[in-house]
């Protein structure tokens, strides 16, 4: 009965977190110039949505972070169980750095692009700095979550499923193709910073096909349940 509720709740945390973490996605406000904040203050002290936008994406990590735990503790004693261990510690440490990030780039981003947009001409150029130093702060911790959650926590899910028989192996691969590009989309990062197309494309690329691989995931796990 205590594991039935388990994988009840963890598959309702994995739709609706999915659910959630599209809509966030859709709604993100992008530019092209990504790469330049002077491109980037405006685009943030202009949404409205902003914090309301980064308050979502906060409710989906954690959700999925729920529905993770659920899919490990569905694996039992198969072979891909030690993987997906390994992979629930992943999304613990990736939870905390993503609530940081959240905090940094939802909240005090559009305290400072909103200080900035409002700031007298003399003030103009210190609020800026004040907005470059912060920007790039955030793309380094964004950088550092999407290698260990998008990146080293579903490589680790996708090897558990792929090696374990409770789930079909082709969903282990997709995990584990989407989260090596996922990695390397941060690797990018680190090395290069940001642009058009690794922040506007790529990322968002891998995200969606890893959030429609939780959404499976979490119709599976209902199923679970009820064979349970």
């Amino acid at each position: 009965m205590r594991e039935r509720s388990l994988y009840r709740i963890g598959a309702v945390s994995a739709i609706v977190g999915s659910i959630l973490a599209g809509a966030v996605n859709l709604l993100h406000p992008r530019t092209p110039h990504i790469d330049r904040v002077e491109a980037f203050l405006p685009l943030v002290a202009g949404s409205a949505a902003w914090v309301g936008i980064h308050v979502g994406i906060l409710f989906a990590v954690l959700l999925w972070t729920g529905a993770l735990l659920a899919v490990w503790r569905s694996l039992g004693t198969e072979p891909g169980a030690a993987w997906a261990e390994l992979g629930l510690a992943g999304a613990l440490v990736s939870a905390a750095i993503g609530l940081v990030w959240m905090a940094a780039d939802g909240i005090a981003m559009k305290v400072v692009a909103d200080a900035w947009a409002s700031a007298a001409a003399a003030e103009k150029a210190v609020a800026f700095r004040d907005g470059f130093v912060l920007a790039k702060v955030n793309i380094a911790i964004f950088t550092v979550w999407d290698i260990c959650f998008f990146g080293v926590t579903f490589i680790l899910y996708g090897l558990a499923v792929a090696t374990s028989g409770a789930y079909p192996k082709w969903l282990g691969w997709v995990a584990m193709l989407a989260g090596i590009g996922s990695a390397l989309v941060g690797l990018n990062l680190a090395y290069q910073g940001p642009s058009h197309l690794v922040l506007n494309i790529l990322f968002p690329i891998f995200s969606i096909i890893l959030t429609v691989w939780v959404f499976v995931m979490g119709v599976l796990l209902w199923r679970r349940a009820g064979a349970a």
